[in-house]
C-alpha cells in the first residue's frame, strides 16, 4: 500500500456552491402541524426526535414555535438523539454544552436496543412522576391521570420516530430477557409492530391513534407522527445535504454525485481514513477518485451507482467497518465540528424562530377534519 499522505493533505474549508432544492416540504405534513396544535392541550410530554449525525439539521424550529405558541403551557419537551451508535464521541460532548445554553432536556439513544429504550421509559415513568407532584402533589399511593400520560413522537422524516414507538411498546409489554440485544430481531410477530417503518422518508403519511406503550400509574400512550421537513425560508444548502446522507428527504431529491462529494467533503474535515481503502491510503478532495475506487471494488459501471452505493452504506452506518483502519463515525454536520467561539446553538435558535415567522397558525373559517372537530370537543370537555 502507498504511504499515507495525511499530513500534508489540506481538506476543502467550503463546499462547492451547487444548486439543489431547499426544500421537501408536502402538504401532508401542514396536516400533521394542524393535528399536532390540535393535539397539544391534551399531551403532557413533546419527545422531539433528531438523528445524532445530524444534529443541526434534523432540529426542526417549527416545534419550538409550536411549542412556544401553545395557549398554555402545559407540555413540556424530551429532546431524544437517535443512532447514538453511530454518533461521534465528541459530537455527543457539544450537545450536552449546547443543550445547558437552552436548559433543553435530551439524550442520546440506539432505539433498536432494548437497554436504551427500558432507559427511555424510565426517564417517561419520572417525568409522569414529576408531572404528578408539580399537580397533585402526592405521589405516593396515586394511580395517576384520568387520561394517562400522553406523549407526541415528533420530528424529521427518517429519523427513527416509528422504530422507536415499536420499540417501546415492545419493551413496555414484553418481558426481554437479553439486555445487550436488538428489539427488532426478537419481534417474529409482524403483529406487534404498531407504526409501519422504512428506510426512506416519508413512510408515515398521518398521525396515529393513541398507542398504549405501559401500564404505569394507569396507562402511558403515544402517538406516531409523520416527519416534518423544513420550509425552505428557515433551511439551507448544507442542510439539506446533511439530510440527504441521513435519509431525511428523498434520496431522488439531491444528485447522487453532489451526495457523495458532501460527503467526502466531511470525512475530510474528521478522517479521510474512512474511505482510504478505495484511494491506497492516499487523501483526496476528488469525489471521481473515490469513485473510481469503489467500481474497481464492487464492479458497478457507472459513477452514479457507485455514489448511490458508497452514500447508502453510510446512510446505513454500516459503512466505516469496511475501512483498512477503523475511523470511527462521521458527523455530517460541520457545525459540530466548529469551536464554540465560531458557533452558537442558542444564537442559531433564535435566529431560526425569526426566519420562520407566524405561519403556522390554521387560517381562520378553515373547514375542520373529523380529528380536528374530536380533538376541539376533547379539549373543551377537559377545559383545555
Amino acid at each position: 500500500m502507498l504511504k499515507r499522505l495525511y499530513s500534508s493533505f489540506v481538506p476543502r474549508h467550503k463546499f462547492p456552491d451547487y444548486t439543489i432544492p431547499l426544500s421537501d416540504f408536502k402538504g401532508h405534513q401542514l396536516r400533521a402541524i394542524q393535528r399536532f396544535n390540535q393535539l397539544l392541550p391534551q399531551l403532557n410530554l413533546l419527545l422531539e426526535l433528531r438523528d445524532s449525525r445530524a444534529p443541526i439539521s434534523t432540529r426542526n424550529v417549527i416545534f419550538d414555535d409550536i411549542l412556544m405558541n401553545q395557549k398554555s403551557p402545559n407540555t413540556k419537551r424530551l429532546i431524544v438523539y437517535t443512532k447514538s451508535d453511530q454518533c461521534p464521541p465528541a459530537t455527543l460532548m457539544k450537545l450536552k454544552r449546547w443543550h445547558d445554553e437552552t436548559e433543553d432536556h435530551f439524550m442520546t439513544l440506539d432505539a433498536r436496543s432494548v437497554r436504551d429504550t427500558k432507559n427511555l421509559i424510565r426517564v417517561l415513568q419520572w417525568e409522569y412522576d414529576e408531572l404528578i407532584k408539580s399537580t397533585v402533589g402526592e405521589l405516593s399511593n396515586n394511580e395517576g391521570l384520568p387520561l394517562g400520560f400522553r406523549i407526541l413522537v415528533a420530528g424529521m422524516p427518517n429519523v427513527g420516530k416509528s422504530t422507536l414507538v415499536n420499540s417501546l411498546r415492545y419493551a413496555g409489554d414484553v418481558k426481554t430477557y437479553n439486555p445487550q440485544g436488538s428489539i427488532h430481531s426478537n419481534i417474529s410477530n409482524k403483529r406487534r409492530k404498531v407504526a409501519k417503518t422504512g428506510g426512506q422518508a416519508g413512510v408515515t403519511r398521518k398521525t396515529s391513534e393513541c398507542i398504549r406503550i405501559g401500564d404505569y400509574r394507569g396507562g402511558m400512550y403515544l402517538y406516531d407522527t409523520p416527519g416534518v421537513s423544513l420550509p425552505g425560508r428557515v433551511t439551507t444548502r448544507e442542510k439539506m445535504l446533511s439530510l440527504s446522507l441521513c435519509g431525511c428527504i428523498k434520496s431522488n431529491l439531491v444528485d447522487p454525485i453532489i451526495q457523495a462529494d458532501y460527503l467526502l467533503y466531511a470525512m475530510n474535515l474528521q478522517t479521510p481514513a474512512a474511505y482510504d481503502h478505495y484511494t491506497r491510503g492516499v487523501a483526496t478532495n476528488d469525489v471521481y477518485r473515490v469513485l473510481k475506487g469503489i467500481k474497481h471494488a464492487t464492479g458497478i459501471r457507472d459513477d452514479t451507482g457507485a455514489a448511490i452505493h458508497w452514500v447508502d452504506k453510510w446512510r446505513q452506518g454500516s459503512a466505516f467497518a469496511k475501512s483498512s483502519k477503523s475511523p470511527g463515525h462521521i458527523s455530517f454536520d460541520v457545525e459540530t465540528l466548529l469551536e464554540d467561539r465560531y458557533f452558537s446553538y442558542k444564537d442559531l435558535v433564535k435566529r431560526e424562530l425569526d426566519l420562520l415567522g407566524p405561519w403556522t397558525t390554521v387560517t381562520a373559517g378553515q373547514k375542520k377534519s373529523k380529528h380536528s372537530r374530536m380533538a376541539t370537543n376533547s379539549n373543551q370537555l377537559f377545559n383545555l
